[in-house]
């Protein structure tokens, strides 16, 4: 049986196959408006062409269902490959559904695994937003190449750059494929002599590792014979609040996706060239500064996560959000070139549903919310073009309601898990929602992370 585990190899190994997930979310939207792809594709129309971008999220909704592994970003590059010379928008469709699989796969599975590694509390939170980092980033970097491929002419102008998304999917595969499970999965599945040794491994302090072993299985017990059923979304009965805590993480997801981040991704070179009017190189020029500037918030957000707590961070954002959208929307009906930079939730979402889920459900839970994701990104990715078609600028106005209806959720509802071990997580709801931090658990100490290996303080 394989048991090593090396923690440096699994963040690069997801951080990759979410350079991937970014990558695929901005590569067509910056050269939609080519001549060379709207020769290719027959000048495809509003529908057709919305269709193209969005059957990638529906596809990773499916993917985001089945259970991952290495193979997963396979997929990817098997989609990949044959969108390179597809002549048709069906075909290119039919190709991205088979990236979009591989995609839900490898995104659904990563916040799990990267908050279930670390040594250390407080590095958490980081490593798993800074994975939201690397999808901007793949997005910006996308962008760029796309703004560098315009100088060339034929399909070479968009099909080497979907090309190259191959490289982050074989970069995820080399990077995690000789890595174990997670190893909270191996306790779930009664498998304790490896959950051991891989804790061994995160942990060098053994009698730390004991801890950790010991409060991992005080919770499976705490949640035998909990089961999960679709009245409970509505009225909970589980004494761990389980279906409480999975429901939040779906609502908070779906709701980040309803706010328009998706539109801006994906299509942000056709809004900055078709409906504010800039020149085409101008367009894909600001697409590329504008995605490169959600990439270091992404960032920023995810480092200094810890330095205060995750529901005063999206509070803050939720109203900075509301401020910017609602003028930009102002901006759109006073018939204005101007435009207005808006920063997103990103990473919070992602960092909030990793830690809260119920051990004996976590899968599931992380599952349901990267559902919410994909299906809501799906629902605005594809309905957005077809909107701006009919109604214009009056499309937006769905999505700033949608950033002021997020502060007040996430003042009512949602819990500070900052400082908390996973195990921990059950006492949320006895706590009320105080906007500080919760508590550091004497099970996992304090420390720092040089070059992402972890060097355990004494406790």
């Amino acid at each position: 049986m394989v048991t090593k585990i090396n923690p440096t190899l699994v963040f690069w190994g997801v951080r990759m196959g979410f350079m991937s997930y970014g990558w695929d979310a901005g590569v067509l939207g910056g050269v939609l408006q080519t001549p060379a792809f709207q020769s290719t594709m027959k000048v495809p129309d509003t529908t057709t062409t919305a269709m193209v971008v969005a059957s990638f999220l529906l596809a990773s909704w499916l993917g985001c269902c089945i259970t991952a592994s290495p193979g997963s970003a396979a997929i990817q590059i098997v989609g990949t490959i044959i969108s390179t010379s597809t002549y048709s928008t069906s075909q290119l469709i039919a190709c991205r559904v088979l990236i979009g699989v591989g995609n839900g796969l490898v995104v659904a599975a990563g916040p799990v695994y990267i908050a279930e590694t670390p040594g250390i509390l407080k590095q958490r939170g980081p490593l798993v937003g800074i994975l939201m980092g690397f999808a901007c980033t793949g997005t910006a970097c996308a962008y760029w190449i796309d703004f560098g491929f315009t100088y060339t002419k034929g399909q070479v102008v968009w099909g080497l750059p979907i090309a190259m998304q191959i490289i982050w999917s074989l970069l995820a595969i080399l990077l995690i494929f000789l890595n174990v499970d997670s190893l909270r999965w191996y306790f779930l599945q009664d498998r304790l002599d490896e959950g051991n040794l891989v804790l061994r491994q995160i942990y060098t302090d053994n009698h730390l590792a004991d801890k950790v072993a010991s409060e991992i299985q005080t919770e499976l017990k705490q949640e035998v014979g909990e089961k999960l059923s679709f009245s409970d979304f509505f009225i909970e009965k589980s004494e761990t609040k389980a279906v409480t805590r999975i429901r939040d993480g779906v609502v908070l997801v779906g709701v980040a996706y309803l706010m328009g981040i998706n539109m801006i991704f994906h299509y942000m070179t056709t809004i900055f060239q078709v409906y504010i009017g800039l020149a085409p190189t101008t367009a894909s020029v600001c697409s590329g500064a504008a995605t490169t500037l959600l990439a270091v918030g992404a960032f920023a957000g995810s480092i200094f996560c810890e330095k205060g707590a995750r529901r005063k961070w999206v509070l803050w954002e939720s109203a900075l959000q509301s401020v910017f959208m609602t003028a930009f929307v102002g901006l759109l009906a006073a018939n204005t070139k101007a435009t207005i930079f808006s920063p997103t939730w990103a990473p919070q979402p992602y960092i909030y549903i990793s830690e809260t889920m119920p051990l004996r459900h976590r899968h599931t839970g992380v599952g349901l919310g990267m559902s919410a994701q994909w299906l809501m990104a799906f629902l605005t990715v594809y309905a957005g073009p077809i909107g701006f078609e009919n109604v214009g600028w009056k499309i937006w106005i769905s999505f700033a309601v949608f950033n002021v209806t997020g502060f007040p959720y996430v003042y009512f509802f949602l819990r500070e898990t900052r400082g908390r071990s996973l195990e921990h997580m059950t006492e949320l709801d006895n706590e009320g929602l105080a906007v500080g931090s919760g508590s550091l658990s004497p099970n996992e100490g304090e420390g720092s992370l040089k070059g992402d290996i972890f060097i355990e303080d004494k406790i």
